[in-house]
């Protein structure tokens, strides 16, 4: 039963960080003066890179807190190691759906700093203070959320999440 329970809250940190990601990415588009449109890779109201990105966050967060360092100190880790992993992530992402997908949803060339289309400094830099900004401020509320949503909801997120994956690799 722990196992379970334990499956669902992490299940649950996916789709909430995968329904905030597609959030902000759509609310960065209106706000640039774009019109919207769904900017992630299925059809469905979630870009589950970031749902992705929080796991690898979480572990970074763990390792860290197990050093009990000063929090400063904590802080500052997390802001570089946050940096340096969004970045791959980042970057092996936009690989990934580029050779699958055969598209390239972001394009860093236009920037002083990129590497390739998908990566650059300047972006790096927010993606490290994104991440630590999410994981000091936003990340306590989120796993309260995610320990008490229903276990219904949760399945019912893993169906549509499961036919968004079929629709879009019919399609």
């Amino acid at each position: 039963m722990k196992f379970i329970k334990n499956s669902a809250y992490y299940i649950n940190i996916f789709f909430i960080y995968s329904i905030l990601g597609f959030l902000f990415e759509s609310f960065l588009m209106i706000s640039a003066g774009n019109h919207f449109f769904n900017s992630g890779v299925l059809y469905g109201p979630w870009a589950f890179i970031y749902g992705i990105a929080i796991f690898v966050l979480i572990l970074l967060d763990k390792f860290l807190k197990e050093r009990k360092l000063q929090k400063w100190l904590e802080i500052v880790l997390f802001y570089m190691g946050a940096t340096l992993l969004m970045t791959l992530i980042e970057f092996t992402g936009g690989m990934l759906i580029e050779k699958i997908f055969h598209t390239v949803y972001w394009d860093y060339t236009n920037m002083h700093n990129h590497y390739g289309h998908y990566i650059c400094l300047e972006i790096s830099l927010f993606w490290g203070l994104f991440a630590t900004l999410v994981n000091y401020l936003l990340t306590p509320l989120t796993k309260k959320i995610a320990k008490k949503t229903p276990w219904y909801i949760t399945i019912i997120l893993i169906i549509l999440f499961v036919i968004d994956i079929i629709a879009t690799i019919i399609n």
